[in-house]
């Protein structure tokens, strides 16, 4: 028998979402962002269906540049950088592009006569989120240190903040602005290079900030930022689904789950589903979150166990045990979950664990 809470993966309109986002930028390089498992819908297959359609890819770690390496002979972009001198130099070897963002790592550039001339090196500036990055009155003096190792430089930042919202756009102004100046003082120094500042919001909200290369991420997976993705059509492209595994009658009174925090108002009717916190399924849908049964809402009762989720069934007389049971998807989409469970549409799929199977449409 097979446990039937699945996560079905549309990679078609993944590959739909791209395009529709290229169109925004024709002349951008792209390198979108497959890092976390490609925020959990799988990788390989990600990585796969889109190869012929972008110019390289963004990870977060080495592990994941060098497992995507496995498959593929695209660019790769590691976001963290090196962690030490070894991993520098593995990197190097298997030609994947360098965020350099530390004065430690400028120590293993240092070390170095030049760079493999396949690789971009990405000098990460801090525009103002204090996270990652050199700030501005560094960067004159460590690009010229890179310029003696390598033609291939990329001028890079992060939004700290790019969903549309009024106080995001006043951040991303400054951060645009900020960029901007840092880039003009470089080009008067007289080198060519590569500049590199959007992610998803900043593609979809902010076009002087697509700049040579865009780094697209949760959009690619169809999750819409403050409304905007639907302008361009983008798509739903995962459905986390399952069936009923248990159902029964509660009286009047009874209480169901971990600590009863449900109570049942007038003898009712209700469902178990196989799915729990172990797969990703959010603890905080607790009495407030609901799922789709054969298209109608059913709410979440008591506490979200481990691996088993109590459902109210009482007025949905036709359901049974093979009816489709959507906990996000199309028509429950994974912002209204997130916002539901006071949680960000990140955390949903990059949470939903490897005991759930993956079946790619």
């Amino acid at each position: 028998m097979t446990r039937p809470t699945v996560a079905e993966i549309n990679l078609s309109a993944i590959k739909r979402n791209l395009k529709k986002l290229k169109s925004l930028s024709e002349g951008s390089l792209f390198y979108p962002v497959v890092k976390a498992n490609a925020y959990g819908l799988g990788f390989k297959p990600v990585v796969k269906e889109i190869e012929s359609l972008i110019d390289g890819f963004s990870v977060a770690t080495s592990e994941e540049a060098l497992e995507v390496r496995k498959i593929s002979k695209k660019n790769i972009l590691c976001l963290e950088g090196p962690y030490d001198q070894k991993e520098f130099n593995l990197l190097l070897k298997n030609k994947i592009d360098l965020v350099i963002h530390s004065e430690r790592q400028i120590n293993f550039v240092k070390k170095i006569k030049t760079f493999p001339k396949e690789i971009k090196v990405w000098i990460k500036l801090d525009t103002g989120m204090n996270r990652l990055g050199f700030k501005e009155e560094e960067v004159l003096e460590i690009f010229k240190i890179f310029q003696t190792k390598t033609k291939k430089i990329v001028l890079m930042s992060h939004f700290s903040s790019a969903a549309g919202s009024i106080s995001s756009k006043t951040n991303s102004k400054k951060q645009i602005d900020k960029f901007n100046r840092i880039e003009k003082k470089l080009k008067k120094y007289g080198e060519n290079f590569f500049s590199s500042l959007c992610n998803s919001g900043g593609l979809l909200n902010y076009k002087s900030s697509h700049k040579d290369i865009v780094r697209p991420g949760i959009s690619l997976y169809g999750v819409d930022q403050k409304d905007i993705g639907k302008k361009i059509g983008l798509e739903n492209v995962i459905t986390f689904k399952t069936k009923l595994i248990s159902i029964k009658d509660v009286n009047k009174g009874d209480k169901v789950g971990y600590d009863g925090k449900w109570k049942a108002k007038k003898d009712s009717k209700i469902g178990i589903l196989p799915v729990g916190y172990a797969d990703g399924y959010p603890v905080t849908t607790e009495n407030k979150g609901y799922v789709l049964i054969d298209g109608k809402k059913a709410n979440v009762i008591g506490k979200v166990s481990m691996d088993l989720t109590a459902v109210d069934i009482t007025n949905l007389k036709d359901t049974s045990y093979e009816s489709e049971i959507i906990l996000w998807g199309k028509d429950l989409p994974v912002e209204k979950v997130a916002k539901i469970t006071k949680n960000i549409p990140y955390t949903i799929l990059t949470s939903l664990s490897s005991r759930v199977k993956r079946i790619y449409l």
